[in-house]
């Protein structure tokens, strides 16, 4: 991966660490899919699913493409149950409310693309010329490649940090989980506005988890719709929308862990509405 030019002034997030392959999340993801699954009821293996995906998130920042190559095969396995019965209103309101502000027919960039999960959903809201997917995994991209999405998709190989494409050369930037999985998150929006056309939209969504949560509660809270404590990265008021126009946009969803944002190009990046680093190893693990 292309680590972010030092001259950024975004405080960088702390590597996460990892040891020798198979990577212990990997490994546990592994698991999750396979052997933990035996003997299951269907609440259970949704559970772990869930779960699994969120240790996606919150363990790989800052790992290598092999980590992600090693369980591009069994991704959507667990990303879809997170989408389907988590994630689905956030994501249909951020791409419906990003969607309104462009026209149809542009050029639109699925930044950590994974397996063109979201290419779909991209074609139906934006209607576009042409879809670019972008990933640091080349076996996840390979996964991409093979699927039928009814309009013209390009995929490349390349890093958040350094996006392969011109100024001003996108309509629009969509990125779905992906922010969060990033060492500096800020760098990466600000590539989003470089690539961006004036009169674009840059829309992202992300999973925020306080620390010191376990596993039971985050199911529990999720289930019941309590909403997760000590989630104080929300702006103030003042400081909504972010600056003095009508492009900016942020909202919370899930009991308040998925945030979604939507900038113009005359935004500018702020800490208050990017990801903060969260290591699921800290989480209290209350399962098999």
């Amino acid at each position: 991966m292309v680590d972010p030019p030092t001259a950024d002034t975004t405080e960088s997030m702390p590597r996460a660490p990892h040891g020798d392959p198979p990577y212990p999340v990997t490994a546990m993801i592994r698991s999750r899919n396979k052997t933990c699954f035996n003997n299951m009821t269907s609440t259970d293996e949704r559970n772990q699913r869930l779960l699994a995906f969120l240790h996606l998130l919150g363990r790989f920042r800052d790992e290598d493409a092999a980590i992600y190559n090693s369980m591009a095969a069994g991704y959507e396995s667990f990303s879809k149950v997170w989408e389907e019965e988590i994630a689905r209103p956030a994501l249909e309101h951020l791409l419906k409310s990003a969607s309104r502000r462009i026209p149809p027919h542009g050029r639109v960039l699925d930044a950590g693309c994974g397996t063109g999960l979201r290419i779909p959903d991209i074609a139906t809201y934006f209607k576009p010329r042409r879809v670019f997917g972008l990933d640091v995994s080349s076996a996840m991209l390979d996964v991409a490649r093979r699927k039928g999405y009814g309009v013209p998709v390009s995929f490349e190989e390349g890093n958040l940090h350094a996006l392969p494409y011109e100024d001003e050369s996108m309509d629009a930037v969509i990125a779905t989980w992906s922010v969060e999985t990033t060492s500096n998150p800020g760098h990466a929006v600000r590539e989003f506005l470089r690539v961006l056309k004036p009169g674009g939209v840059v829309a992202y969504s992300y999973v925020q988890i306080p620390k010191s949560t376990s596993e039971r509660e985050i199911l529990s809270k999720l289930d019941t719709g309590q909403k997760f404590d000590q989630l104080g990265e929300a702006l103030s008021p003042e400081h909504l929308p972010f600056h003095n126009c009508s492009n900016s946009e942020l909202r919370h969803f899930a009991e308040g862990i998925i945030s979604t944002v939507i900038l113009g190009k005359c935004c500018d990046v702020s800490p208050g509405w990017l990801p903060k680093p969260f290591d699921f190893d800290e989480f209290i693990s209350e399962t098999c």
